[in-house]
């Protein structure tokens, strides 16, 4: 009977123990809490799912295509003024202008040190050119953009060592508010009809392309150059 009653307590103390460790278990499980993840700050935290999601972004490859499609747009072309002068006519604007204050023929010109003679059956044209230059800025006469035909063939301008009744080359700057008197010449055959002369120096900066037809019935003397 002592051996019985020995078993009891054991049975107890383990019943107890048991059920104490089972308590313990339940309170440390209600502690456990979640922590933010690290890489997030707590703005993101705190923003609901519908304030983290970004706008999309502009269609770069369209905004690109619309400018491209701009710059190939052609800028537009002003009219070019086709204007002509004589030995009667002159040509006049807000920026110039332009006067024929002479037109002679020579076979030959000559001073002290030099002598100009042209070719068998040719003969020098001389045509007199007077400037005015309104503008603020200087004014370069270019005689890279000067063309001209004699009897429907093109030729070149010639140069002479002379000053043809005084007179120096037109190619030179024209001074702001100022004037400047010169010659072209070309040596042509002596039984020429018709010249006809192009200037488009003023085309890019006036749109202004200037002509002028004369034929040997135009000749007659330039003034005295001063």
């Amino acid at each position: 009977m002592k051996k019985k009653y020995s078993l009891v307590p054991l049975i107890l103390c383990i019943t107890i123990l048991f059920s104490s460790c089972g308590k313990e278990g339940t309170d440390k499980l209600t502690d456990i809490s979640f922590s933010p993840d690290p890489g997030m700050s707590s703005s993101e935290e705190s923003k609901t799912p519908e304030e983290n999601t970004s706008m999309p972004e502009e269609d770069e490859t369209n905004t690109e295509n619309q400018e491209t499609e701009e710059s190939n747009v052609p800028p537009e072309e002003k009219e070019i003024i086709k204007a002509s002068i004589d030995t009667e006519t002159a040509y006049n604007d807000e920026d110039r202008q332009v006067s024929v204050i002479g037109f002679k023929h020579y076979k030959k010109l000559k001073s002290k040190l030099y002598k100009d003679t042209a070719a068998k059956n040719n003969e020098f044209i001389v045509l007199f050119l007077e400037i005015t230059n309104k503008q603020n800025d200087k004014d370069y006469i270019n005689v890279n953009y000067l063309s001209a035909k004699v009897d429907g063939k093109e030729i070149t301008n010639s140069v002479l060592f002379n000053e043809p009744e005084g007179f120096q080359t037109i190619f030179k700057n024209v001074e702001a508010g100022g004037l400047l008197r010169g010659f072209i010449v070309w040596e042509v055959p002596q039984n020429w009809k018709k010249i006809e002369v192009v200037y488009n120096g003023w085309k890019d900066n006036s749109n202004l392309s200037l002509d002028c037809t004369l034929t040997p019935e135009d000749y007659f003397d330039p003034p005295q150059y001063s």
